[in-house]
């Protein structure tokens, strides 16, 4: 592939995915109900160029099998939670790109809504055929302000109904009626979703189901020194 210049100058400002309104439709929605979906959010060249290295990755035996939990408490457990993962370092072009337009989304959700997010941590996500997440918050129980905001990003190229992997999210956490929204996978759209009051979960993949997944922090650091991804 072609070299696409992914990479911003070190003295520009982070890029931001999208223009002016819908980056402000998106925090409307956010703020409003609690979740905001995008269709066709990322460049195609950067969602090409993501799933590019996640499939790099994958073929390197570099994505290890998904934990529950943070630090002494995780645990695995495939009944809950089936999926690979790999934290992003930004040493990659298409990962700093991403992680450029993530810091331009904080500094815009910071200033809209004063939410005081300190940074961002993401991983890559392959769901296997038969790779599922059961119901869930992403909050930990133990640090409920830790992750403030969810980001999911998909990748998936020519996904069709029937390959399953959509993402069911639900109003709130006294909520067990059927989800208020069912999301297709689709490459290059993108959600925000509160961390701390927005339960989703991923049905049973048919066929891989590539994304990435991400959360927008407070300063959870103790005695100056940042809690590392978990």
């Amino acid at each position: 592939m072609a070299d696409m210049a992914l990479d911003l100058p070190a003295d520009t400002a982070p890029a931001p995915f999208f223009g002016d309104n819908r980056t402000a439709a998106l925090i409307e929605d956010l703020a409003a109900r609690g979740w905001a979906h995008a269709e066709n959010a990322l460049p195609e060249a950067l969602t090409h160029a993501l799933r590019l290295r996640l499939q790099t990755l994958d073929a390197e035996d570099a994505l290890k099998p998904a934990a529950i939990g943070r630090g002494d408490s995780q645990v695995r457990a495939a009944a809950i939670r089936r999926t690979q993962i790999r934290w992003l370092e930004g040493k990659d072009p298409a990962e700093r790109a991403f992680l450029d337009g993530c810091e331009a989304l904080r500094r815009e959700i910071n200033r809209t809504l004063f939410a005081g997010l300190f940074e961002f941590e993401a991983h890559f996500a392959r769901y296997p055929a038969g790779g599922h997440y059961a119901r869930h918050l992403d909050a930990f129980a133990d640090r409920p302000r830790d992750r403030v905001v969810s980001l999911v990003a998909w990748l998936n190229r020519d996904w069709q109904a029937g390959d399953g992997g959509e993402l069911d999210l639900w109003p709130g956490p006294d909520d067990t009626g059927p989800p208020v929204a069912t999301l297709a996978p689709r490459g290059g759209d993108l959600l925000l979703m509160m961390s701390e009051t927005i339960p989703h979960a991923v049905r049973e993949t048919v066929t891989p189901r590539l994304g990435l997944a991400g959360w927008f922090r407070i300063n959870p650091g103790v005695g100056g020194v940042l809690d590392p991804a978990g």
